[in-house]
């Protein structure tokens, strides 16, 4: 499990460089992009976060850090801006960076293994002996030296650094520099911690204000996790917003070149990740995306544009410091800016000694991980794979499971079990006293643990509740001692657990030796599942009539519900409409509880309309979107259906959560104009093969023809037919030849895509079109035709004289 974290890297980093051109109007100057990259010192230099100066001789535009946020808008990682300030601390103090990057990880270390009702005088007290420990006696003077309020004041993200990083200007910065905090015996320092950053926040500006709001709350909240031994908020395949502002300081508007994703990618991005999206926003407009091209925007004087580059973090290594950032600089502004986040091995707590097993038993939580209210009614079973999937992914019988007994009986044979499933009953029925826990023993005497044994973990929910069924395959991998790997991959497509968002996962099975157990050996399972509803998002589509005609104007409304446990966002809406149906753009309207909701519109063809809706959702309550289209006379008529999807996103776990299609159907009349038209034609014998019927070129009747929707017609004496009220548009024909054996299709020496069984016509509004088939007959039949006319011929038949 990796912790990701702002965590302090090298001061002498050189990294690449996005540059943002500027120009006194918009589009009298070219964009540069340049980079600058020193890989001899990639993993060297540049705090997290950190704030760089350069002078370029122009000040007209300025670039302030508004923070790394989550997909919620929060400020992410707060132990990462801590971590700066310990690390600038350290190497003030005389610490070499290897030092104080130890020491800094210790120091974190120290300080969540600590309750979060401790002291300062305890956590300074605390930290300073392990620092001693860590870095040996020799260093004790220069630790000792370190001022308290230093310290204190780096815990808790006040320093410089850390305060450029939530987004304080220069004056700011000052005027709370003279703030510190020191040891108090009494309260707890996160008590003090909450009292400075209220004094902090009243000398800043709304939007500093904002982000160390956001930041001490999560720092409270990561320490937390930590402390439980659980990841926190941020891990690979996270995504999280760089956030810029660049002000343009004078009075004259100012263009600035705003570079395409490729172009950060190569020169701005720092270390593992992926650019995902880059919008921007100028007051009084709406928010934009930038495309495959760099964009000139102008910034109005006095005013500023918001940046906002997205990226999604890229993996971690297991035993080093992996970092993803965002370099930008102006060549009209007097700094560069770097934000950088980093991803590092998880801090190992030592506050309590642990088995082998850090738990013996899975258990079952929520979509987020969260303890579900009520576990009664759920079950956890093991299933064998039905062999004769190709999928495996199919359970056949339950597994059958060596019966156990807790407290154990001696000499009764039966081998003693662990709580919660006692018995080792398969399948197991949860109960709220245990938190959703359950367990399973697999007997290695019964060959339950062979390499490359399948099973398939079902947790049920039970009749009539709100959260669907999860089924996992456990492949059974290498044994090594009394260790046994298993491979876990979800059949659903959604993550194990929202501990690490993977929907294949590897784990681990304890091989338990104990001769008391009558030589069983028995191994413990342990696997958490998470469970969520099983409809998350509902989608609902209704509109004003049930029939239309060309012309008309019909009103469309889609209803989006949230059904999770927990609020959503990023809503977006694809919405496909009936052949013929033009949306009217500015009669999009969304509302959230009576209050409306921007709405974005992106068509991708004439008939496929994306909405999107930044908002976010409580439980229960819904989105609502009314738009108006008109139908044009080229409408399809018939059957209209307009169908609809909606994809969103948890808050809790940043997992993606959809439903539809919706469909909405009326029926679209002829109206006032009849467009249907009329589809005649004839069977005929094709004497000159040359597909035109002339007037010794009879008819054939009975022959079948068929249309492209099964309409089936025969012709008549004379070996007409015809068809009415037919749609509008292209249609085919085909001659069913079995229907009249005595001919065969006549070749056709005009148009030889003629020689053919089938036809196709195009039918205008309200027109004719005629569709016929030559045909010429069997061998057989001309054969038979010439012997009955070969006696009047020789006038030989009898009677004929007399």
């Amino acid at each position: 499990m990796l912790l990701t974290t702002l965590t302090p890297v090298r001061h002498n980093q050189v990294v690449a460089q996005t540059v943002l051109s500027c120009s006194l109007t918009a589009g009298n100057r070219n964009q540069i992009n340049h980079a600058i990259a020193d890989y001899n010192q990639l993993n060297q230099g540049v705090l997290s976060n950190r704030i760089t100066t350069s002078s370029t001789g122009d000040s007209r535009i300025q670039i302030t850090n508004l923070g790394i946020a989550d997909a919620a808008g929060e400020i992410v990682n707060p132990l990462g801006i801590v971590a700066e300030g310990l690390l600038a601390e350290y190497q003030q103090q005389g610490l070499s960076f290897e030092e104080a990057n130890r020491a800094t990880l210790n120091t974190l270390t120290a300080w969540t293994e600590l309750t979060a009702d401790a002291a300062s005088t305890t956590v300074i007290a605390t930290i300073k002996q392990s620092l001693i420990e860590e870095l040996g006696t020799e260093k004790t003077e220069v630790i000792n030296q370190i001022p308290d309020s230093s310290l204190l004041t780096a815990l808790a993200g006040l320093n410089n650094t850390s305060l450029s990083t939530l987004g304080l200007d220069s004056a700011e910065i000052v005027a709370t520099a003279q703030i510190e905090i020191t040891p108090q015996a009494e309260g707890s320092l996160i008590a003090q911690i909450q009292n400075m950053i209220a004094n902090v926040a009243e000398l800043s500006s709304p939007e500093a204000n904002a982000n160390i709001t956001s930041f001490q709350d999560n720092l409270v909240l990561e320490l937390d996790n930590i402390r439980q031994g659980n990841q926190t908020l941020i891990n690979a395949g996270s995504v999280v917003s760089f956030r810029f502002r660049l002000d343009n300081q004078s009075d004259r508007p100012r263009g600035i070149k705003l570079p395409n994703i490729q172009t950060i990618t190569e020169t701005g991005l720092v270390g593992t990740g992926e650019v995902t999206r880059v919008s921007y926003r100028v007051p009084g407009t709406e928010a934009n995306t930038l495309t495959d091209t760099a964009q000139e925007v102008v910034i109005p004087g006095q005013q500023a544009l918001d940046l906002s580059i997205q990226v999604r973090v890229g993996q971690a290594a297991t035993d080093s410091i992996t970092s993803v950032g965002i370099d930008l600089q102006t060549n009209c502004g007097d700094r560069n800016l770097v934000q950088q986040l980093n991803l590092v091995p998880p801090l190992i707590l030592t506050t309590e000694e642990e088995p082998e097993l850090i738990d013996p038993r899975g258990q079952v939580s929520g979509c987020s991980g969260e303890l579900l209210a009520d576990y009664l009614g759920f079950s956890v079973a093991l299933y064998d794979v039905d062999g004769s999937d190709p999928t495996q992914s199919e359970p056949a019988g339950l597994v059958p499971l060596t019966t156990t007994e807790l407290p154990n009986e001696p000499d009764n044979n039966i081998p003693e079990g662990i709580e919660p499933n006692t018995q080792n009953s398969n399948p197991f029925f949860l109960t709220n006293e245990d938190e959703g826990k359950y367990s399973f023993l697999f007997d290695d005497a019964k060959g339950q643990l062979d390499f490359g044994r399948d099973y398939i973990l079902v947790v049920d929910p039970g009749e009539n509740s709100t959260y669907d069924q999860r089924q996992v395959r456990l492949t059974i991998g290498d044994r090594q001692d009394r260790i046994v790997e298993y491979t876990a991959t979800s059949l659903d497509g959604r993550p194990i657990s929202a501990e690490d968002g993977a929907t294949t996962i590897t784990g681990r099975i304890v091989l338990v030796e104990d001769a008391e157990r009558i030589g069983l050996n028995l191994a413990v399972l342990d696997l958490t599942t998470d469970i969520c509803d099983a409809q998350e998002i509902s989608l609902t589509k209704t509109g004003d009539r049930a029939s239309a005609e060309p012309g008309d104007i019909v009103l469309y409304r889609l209803t989006v519900q949230n059904l999770s446990s927990t609020p959503l966002t990023n809503f977006q809406i694809t919405d496909t409409l009936p052949p013929g149906f033009a949306l009217h753009d500015e009669t999009v309207l969304g509302e959230v509880n009576s209050t409306l909701v921007e709405i974005e519109i992106n068509s991708s063809s004439d008939r496929v309309v994306n909405f999107a809706a930044n908002t976010t959702l409580e439980q229960g309550q819904s989105l609502s979107l009314v738009y108006a289209t008109e139908i044009s006379p080229d409408a399809l008529r018939g059957d209209a259906d307009n169908s609809a999807i909606v994809n969103a996103q948890r808050t809790d776990n940043s997992q993606t959560v959809k439903d539809g299609p919706a469909v909405y159907s009326l029926q679209l009349e002829s109206g006032i104009i009849r467009d249907a038209g009329t589809i005649i034609g004839r069977v005929f014998v094709d004497h000159n093969f040359d597909g035109e019927q002339q007037s010794e070129e009879p008819g054939i009747p009975n022959a079948v023809i068929y249309l492209e929707n099964g309409n089936r017609i025969i012709t008549d004496a004379d070996g007409l037919f015809s068809v009415s009220n037919v749609l509008p548009g292209y249609h085919t024909g085909v001659l069913d030849l079995t229907s009249i054996p005595e001919y065969n299709l006549a070749p056709n020496i005009r148009f030889i895509e003629r020689n053919s069984s089938s036809r196709l016509v195009n039918l205008e509004p309200g027109g004719l079109v005629r569709m016929n088939f030559g045909v010429t007959p069997t061998a057989k039949e001309q054969q038979d035709n010439s012997e009955v006319k070969a006696p009047s011929a020789t006038s030989e038949t009898p009677g004929l004289d007399q």
